[in-house]
């Protein structure tokens, strides 16, 4: 059994459509930083932001909501915030936002926009299969299939992987306590699974 996964969220195969979220960029903000500041890095913003941040739903898509969404900044239910720090997930800054779809007037406030703090270069680069990327392997390498090395990954319970910043990784123990709270639209995919 594998102490580290992969979070991932799917829309759930009952329904015909779900909302498409508009990724956050800042750079028109006159405080963004985009020198230094991004969802990605693993690092505390220094830009001030918005309050709350506001997130559209792309035209022409319907309202129904994942759990979490990841383009950049991790968009997720505050129903889900709640269980990872029940957990003891403690490297989150989290920031109000409103989510909104222009066409059809919905709105909510079930959400939160939220930086994850760390990047952790875990990979096995020897073990995995590297698809792409540079030669130091940093920031955005592709995998079709990971190993995790378990010294480097230690007992974190939630990460961004150095290697591939869109890959957010969490631990076998924050994996059973999300199961046990019922969230059924996360998958959870074992690493030498995982594409990205």
């Amino acid at each position: 059994m594998s102490e580290h996964y992969m979070l991932e969220c799917y829309q759930p195969i009952e329904w015909d459509d779900m909302a498409l979220l508009k990724s956050i960029y800042f750079k028109e903000i006159e405080t963004w930083r985009n020198d230094i500041d991004s969802w990605r890095m693993g690092r505390r913003l220094v830009s001030e932001l918005p309050d709350p941040i506001q997130v559209k739903i792309r035209p022409g898509y319907p309202d129904n909501l994942k759990e979490m969404y990841y383009n950049d900044a991790i968009i997720m239910s505050k129903r889900l915030l709640a269980a990872l720090q029940e957990m003891g997930v403690d490297n989150l800054d989290v920031y109000p936002c409103v989510i909104i779809n222009e066409g059809t007037g919905f709105r909510t406030e079930d959400y939160v926009a939220v930086n994850l703090i760390g990047l952790v270069k875990a990979a096995d680069i020897d073990n995995s299969n590297v698809t792409g990327g540079n030669s130091d392997h940093m920031l955005d390498t592709d995998f079709d299939g990971l190993a995790i090395d378990p010294k480097k990954a230690k007992d974190y319970l939630m990460f961004r992987l150095a290697e591939n910043t869109s890959a957010i990784v969490i631990h076998r123990s924050v994996k059973e306590h999300l199961i046990e709270k019922g969230f059924t639209m996360l998958s959870y995919v074992e690493p030498k699974d995982w594409i990205g």
